[in-house]
């Protein structure tokens, strides 16, 4: 049996009599608690500290009207007694908002608790009723507001409700009774047969069924959603109704087919991707065996397509790597496959040459021809018109064939081979090049070894002034190989570079060099203004982590940067000439300063002269080497030396092997000088001896 409540009621009342008669009649009624004030004042207060589950109040009190706790903000009934009839303050009253309106006898106050718990429970009952109505309310705009399909549907299938979201996905009218309209005859007849047979059972069994589904809208659209089925019953256990929610999931599947195209396809070309290019490859390799038809691979790759991004900006690149795309593309039949590898290199698979060797050779040969002809086709880009260029190298799938990566590999090598025979050419993998390509992996592995084991050495080559005064050397590496003795730099830098390993050995480099004029230094052997020079490659210039080094390792070594010149190539900077500059700078500021090497060997060193940070030009052996015999280089050295002076540059002659050419450098009027002439690279200790052969003051 349910508890009964207590209430809490407040009697305002200032009739002594009346109140101990209300008094008396509630005496029975132990579920309600009686507080008796006399004034509207003390009503108030009692109000505002607890409100009551109910107010008695007669009309007419000593300090105001009973109606004015008919405040339309509270939260509780009111009973208002007067002790005369009047209709008019009757209808005054309810109106104002009291609950029931009685005239003080003796039976009505008698029967007071009897009405009192009436008006409580209609009261409750309106509150009960208003807390639903909102509590709808709050729910249907919960359903109006979501983006979601929501329906309601009797177990006849026709629908009692459908939000507006439902409405729109389905092409129903906002105000249009959806009352003889069915759900399932939205559906493709395949969807509606399942929530038919798998569906309605699942849920009526289990209270709920979920899966894709494809609704049909009436404006003819197909929409997939992910759709959920609910049966709801009643206090009996029997079914009363179904509900429906359904997702529109289209821009979900197109996001998953997106991530999957782009898993295998090129977003820039819509070309299969690397990994795609993987799986199409090793089907070939299977398709070849099962046929014994053969196949062959394309390695393509865009000569000097560098200069393309770096002049006419990566825009531009990405168009020519489309347009390339498409020439491809018309080159080749149904059953071939165009890839893009990366960057700018292109795969082809050309399938089912020929079960003839030779014949399928020749028409791989014809295919590459024909494909390196229309890529060279003039392309407009941007109003330039561009003459593209590309080195192929085509590896044939055998039955022999091991695998889609070794025939990648293969074909990798024959493109090398086209661009090392002077790119735009086609050339087809041969054992030859393979054993190429095994030597210089080999390589690369004994120059990882070099640096673990402490190979490497520095020999430093004296730089001398008119006066053949030692001011400076140049640091270079050299290889101390345990079984081919002391290698020169020609042999293995540019192996370094190719592979990256030129960054973690061009900062030994550094280092070592650093700790050795810090040594000199201390040992009184060189001048305060003795300059160092140490050789930049490419990728070690462009590494992000390359300024930063060497403040580090000034630091360490507690070595003035204004000692340390860095020697960088065209090469160097030509690619990026405005993020050289940049970095060159932020070098200049901390004393560092910079030589231009092997100048008036690049196309357009003397455009970019005047902008470079630069405080020294060298002067490239290949002009220094004739310059006795040749008007030519005798004419290209007098313009570097005048341009020089006219920028205020210093200038370095290498390379200078014979006093006839040192006489006429001199004559020319450059300072500093560096060649066999005056001292090959001597290793340190012997560099060491070198300095230690004249006094310090003798030196600059």
């Amino acid at each position: 049996m349910p508890v009964q409540p207590e209430y809490n009621i407040i009697l305002v009342e200032d009739d002594p009599d009346h109140a101990t008669l209300i008094n008396r009649a509630f005496e029975t009624e132990a579920h309600c608690r009686l507080v008796i004030t006399t004034s509207l004042a003390q009503a108030k207060s009692l109000i505002n500290h607890t409100p009551p589950d109910l107010v008695i109040t007669d009309i007419r009190l000593p300090d105001g009207h009973g109606t004015e706790l008919l405040a339309p903000a509270t939260g509780f009934p009111t009973i208002v007694m007067t002790s005369h009839g009047d209709e008019k303050v009757a209808v005054s009253a309810i109106k104002s908002g009291a609950a029931e309106y009685i005239v003080k006898t003796q039976e009505s106050l008698a029967s007071l608790p009897r009405t009192a718990n009436r008006v409580m429970r209609e009261w409750r009952l309106v509150i009960d009723q208003r807390l639903a109505r909102e509590r709808q309310q709050r729910l249907t705009a919960i359903l109006e507001a979501t983006p979601d399909l929501i329906c309601i549907a009797n177990l006849d299938g026709f629908l009692t409700y459908i939000n507006q979201s439902g409405r729109k996905l389905l092409g129903i009218g906002k105000n249009e009774d959806v009352r003889r309209i069915r759900l399932a005859d939205f559906h493709s007849p395949a969807d509606g047969q399942k929530i038919l047979s798998e569906g309605i059972p699942q849920a009526i069994r289990d209270g709920m069924w979920t899966d894709e589904t494809t609704f049909m809208s009436l404006n003819g659209d197909k929409v997939l959603t992910s759709q959920v089925l609910i049966s709801h019953r009643n206090n009996l256990g029997e079914i009363e109704f179904f509900s429906t929610i359904a997702r529109d999931i289209r821009h979900l599947r197109a996001a998953e087919e997106r991530v999957e195209y782009l898993a295998y396809y090129d977003t820039l070309t819509g070309l299969p991707n690397r990994n795609e290019l993987a799986k199409r490859l090793d089907m070939e390799v299977v398709r070849v065996r099962r046929n014994q038809s053969f196949g062959a691979l394309f390695f393509i790759d865009l000569d000097n397509f560098k200069n393309i991004n770096d002049s006419l900006g990566h825009p531009a690149g990405d168009l020519v790597l489309q347009e390339m795309a498409q020439r491809l593309k018309g080159q080749v039949r149904g059953d071939d496959t165009v890839a893009r590898l990366g960057g700018d290199e292109f795969i082809v698979i050309l399938s089912s040459l020929s079960k003839d060797g030779r014949q399928a050779i020749a028409r791989a040969r014809e295919i590459a021809n024909k494909i390196r002809d229309t890529i060279s086709m003039e392309c407009r880009i941007h109003e330039t018109d561009l003459h593209v260029t590309a080195s192929i190298g085509i590896s044939m799938i055998s039955e022999e064939a091991s695998s889609g990566h070794d025939l990648l590999r293969f074909a990798d090598t024959a493109m090398y081979e086209a661009k090392r025979e002077g790119r735009n050419r086609v050339e087809f993998f041969s054992e030859s090049m393979s054993s190429e390509v095994t030597r210089q992996l080999e390589l690369e592995n004994q120059l990882h070894r070099a640096l673990k084991e402490d190979q490497f050495r520095l020999h430093y080559q004296p730089l001398v002034n008119t006066a053949m005064e030692i001011i400076g050397a140049e640091a270079l590496i050299r290889w101390q190989n345990p079984e081919l003795g002391l290698v020169a730099p020609a042999e293995f830098l540019d192996v370094l570079e190719s592979s990256g390993q030129i960054v973690e050995v061009g900062g030994w480099v550094i280092e070592t060099a650093l700790k050795q004029m810090t040594l000199w230094m201390e040992q009184g052997l060189v001048a305060e203004d003795f300059m160092l020079c140490i050789n930049i490659s490419p990728r070690q210039f462009r590494d992000a982590g390359f300024a930063d080094n060497i403040h580090r390792q000034l630091a360490r070594v507690n070595l003035p940067s204004q000692n340390i010149m860095m020697e960088v190539t065209e090469h160097n900077i030509i690619h990026n000439i405005d993020d050289a500059i940049l970095r060159m700078q932020e070098l200049n500021q901390t004393g560092i300063s910079f030589s231009l090497d092997d100048f008036g060997t690049g196309y357009s060193s003397l455009a970019h002269l005047k902008n470079l940070p630069v405080n020294h030009i060298k002067i490239d052996r290949s002009f220094v080497k004739d310059i006795c015999h040749d008007p030519g280089d005798q004419a290209m050295v007098a313009s570097i030396l005048a341009l020089s002076k006219h920028l205020g540059l210093e200038v370095v002659a290498e390379g200078v092997e014979e006093l006839d050419q040192f006489h006429l450098l001199k004559q020319y009027g450059c300072k500093i000088y560096q060649g066999y002439y005056f001292s090959p690279p001597l290793s340190p200790d012997k560099m060491t001896g070198y300095l230690e052969t004249k006094p310090p003051s003798d030196r600059r």
